[in-house]
């Protein structure tokens, strides 16, 4: 385990030496920029570090529901809530649509949507036509489907398409985490909601971390107000305390800053696709989560005082993945020495 003196950005501090950082998932960089962390402070001067009440109490911030606008705006959904960290959106998402149907997942679903009881996961092997007909079998023609929208290990952003073949007698509610996805992912950043091409039968309840792009310790479920106020009135939301209201005010303001990092960072992943583009050892699908099938790779890198990911994920038993996760910090001379040390392993 690596010890870090400060938060990263493109580069970290060990032992009072300087490396540079490849790891972690602050995407757009926000936590090491100054005009992010202004407007963070701004909102600690606005409105404190904490506001400790419920989210049902007779007391309300108007900051909270003025994200949530934006949020349901971003997304193009209808209404959102937001939670105190992307787990319990997760968890609440998944727990409010398991009251009324049953929840199937998909493979790699994140453990925050599938460690429930009663959730089954739909097996690697079985084509989306045969789960079907099976469900056809149990006349079970109503149900949910768990997802993320990207399989954060490899980097692997999933493909949806194959819910345009689901026959129109059945009513389906695809749970999607976009935690990997939301503030950099397709127009605008606005995630995989911009990718999805689904049928009318297919009802979307979104749900993400605001900790991988936005650099917030809060979380937020996006959806029709059906569910959305579902949510509201579940145990998760309606007893949890709010994330910090100088974020909340933060990411009111961040728009510009958001789409500036945006930029940025689609130019770094660009530009290290086309550095390693003859590396067969280098795998990447367009994110800013380049494996590197390089056994020892991490410590040689550490050695040169460079971090990058290297361990076993979700669970610390699993086998360590090498990962250089790209930042919109990263300057192009950090991206040509990164390559230059991986060249010479």
């Amino acid at each position: 385990m690596i010890t870090l003196q400060n938060i990263p950005g493109r580069t970290t501090i060990i032992n009072n030496e300087e490396f540079q950082f490849f790891s972690g998932y602050s995407y757009l960089g926000l936590g090491m920029l100054p005009a992010f962390t202004d407007l963070v402070k701004k909102g600690i001067d606005l409105y404190g570090v904490v506001y400790p009440s419920s989210r049902i109490s007779n007391t309300q911030l108007a900051l909270y529901a003025a994200m949530e606008k934006q949020l349901a705006a971003f997304t193009q959904t209808e209404d959102a809530a937001c939670l105190s960290s992307g787990f319990l959106s997760a968890r609440t998402a998944v727990e409010v649509v398991s009251e009324e149907m049953m929840v199937y997942a998909l493979q790699h679903t994140h453990p925050s949507s599938t460690a429930l009881a009663g959730i089954q996961q739909i097996p690697a092997a079985q084509s989306w036509e045969e789960f079907l007909r099976l469900r056809a079998a149990a006349n079970e023609f109503r149900f949910a489907v768990a997802a993320d929208s990207i399989h954060a290990t490899p980097g692997h952003i999933n493909d949806f398409s194959f819910f345009k073949n689901t026959p129109a007698n059945f009513s389906i509610t695809l749970i999607i985490d976009d935690s990997h996805g939301i503030g950099w992912l397709g127009k605008e950043g606005r995630g995989i909601v911009s990718l999805l091409q689904l049928p009318d039968n297919i009802e979307l309840l979104l749900n993400f971390s605001l900790s991988k792009a936005f650099h917030m310790n809060g979380g937020a479920v996006c959806g029709s107000r059906k569910w959305i106020n579902a949510v509201r009135k579940h145990v998760n939301y309606a007893t949890s305390t709010p994330f910090m209201p100088s974020l909340a005010y933060a990411f009111t303001q961040a728009g510009d800053l958001f789409q500036q990092q945006r930029v940025k960072l689609q130019q770094n992943i660009e530009y290290l696709q086309k550095l390693t583009a003859s590396h067969t050892f280098v795998a990447n699908e367009g994110t800013p989560v380049f494996v590197v099938a390089k056994k020892g790779i991490a410590q040689h890198l550490l050695q040169n005082n460079m971090i990058i990911s290297s361990f076993g994920y979700p669970h610390p038993e699993d086998d360590p993945v090498n990962r250089v996760v790209v930042n919109a910090l990263h300057t192009n001379s950090d991206l040509e020495k990164l390559v230059r040390l991986l060249e010479a392993f």
